[in-house]
């Protein structure tokens, strides 16, 4: 069985979905807790078919996706062939995003430079066809896995930053856009991206893209009542990376990035002016 897959976007509250925090999940599943109810509020979650790919390398994540299904929420794959209808066959628009979201991979770049880019556009090979070469022929070395499949490096994050952008840019009426990843690369082409195409597309407004980390999902869930302190600290990987707001006593808002623990971890959760941003 399979995930259905979708060629269109009519829903304003949509999450996309990344390996990294499907494996957490589904860990947290096994444990007991009930991770699914973080995904109550959307109305589409997309899984791009290169994140697929990575997915099904292990039985147990596909199982726990396929667990979400069966539970009724609204989780598709979507092709990266058919991101051309997404926004409306302007496929120079599309190679755009495209190239911005490999911006930080200089051997994507050049990759796409070489390959696909032409000096008149009109010269390029259709979207279908150069992005699949693109992923049979994925310039960046990766490991070959117990499967035989070799894995594509960096291709998961490129996926998400690549719908992530597509919808941000081509569909204003949505209202929620959200990227659920623990992957530090994701988050930073993302960022990234978005910078360079606010130049590209000056005359649009994008959806703000916002992510929910492993994190952000154990905060809802402690402030939810599905976990206690001490869940938190069997839970959660001591000392990690941690980018959170704080609203300051004067209503001021300050954003912090540090390396926190455990114990600084659950004294951030249980503050309600605390938001975790990654």
């Amino acid at each position: 069985m399979n995930i259905q897959e979708i060629k269109q976007i009519d829903k304003k509250n949509i999450a996309i979905m990344d390996t990294s925090s499907i494996s957490f999940m589904q860990g947290l599943s096994a444990k007991g807790f009930r991770t699914e109810q973080v995904l109550n509020d959307y109305e589409l979650i997309l899984i791009p078919a290169w994140v697929l790919n990575e997915i099904k390398d292990a039985s147990g994540r596909m199982e726990y996706i396929l667990k979400l299904v069966d539970f009724g929420y609204p989780i598709f794959s979507i092709a990266e062939e058919t991101y051309s209808e997404l926004v409306g066959q302007k496929e120079y628009d599309l190679y755009r995003i495209v190239y911005a979201s490999a911006f930080q991979l200089g051997r994507l770049k050049a990759y796409l430079r070489r390959y696909v880019e032409k000096n008149d556009p009109l010269d390029m090979e259709p979207y279908s066809d150069w992005i699949r070469k693109l992923y049979d022929q994925w310039p960046i070395p990766g490991e070959i896995l117990s499967s035989g499949r070799e894995k594509k490096k960096n291709a998961g994050e490129i996926s998400i930053t690549i719908l992530a952008e597509i919808i941000s840019w081509n569909y204003s009426g949505t209202d929620a856009l959200t990227i659920y990843s623990q992957d530090s690369d994701t988050y930073e082409s993302q960022r990234v991206a978005e910078e360079k195409l606010r130049k590209e597309f000056a005359s649009k407004k994008p959806v703000p893209v916002s992510f929910k980390s492993n994190d952000a999902i154990l905060c809802q869930l402690y402030r939810e009542g599905e976990m206690s302190e001490n869940d938190l600290r069997t839970c959660r990987k001591d000392e990690r990376k941690l980018v959170y707001s704080k609203e300051q006593t004067d209503k001021s808002l300050v954003i912090v990035t540090e390396v926190a623990n455990n114990e600084v971890f659950i004294e951030l959760v249980k503050d309600e002016s605390v938001h975790i941003v990654f």
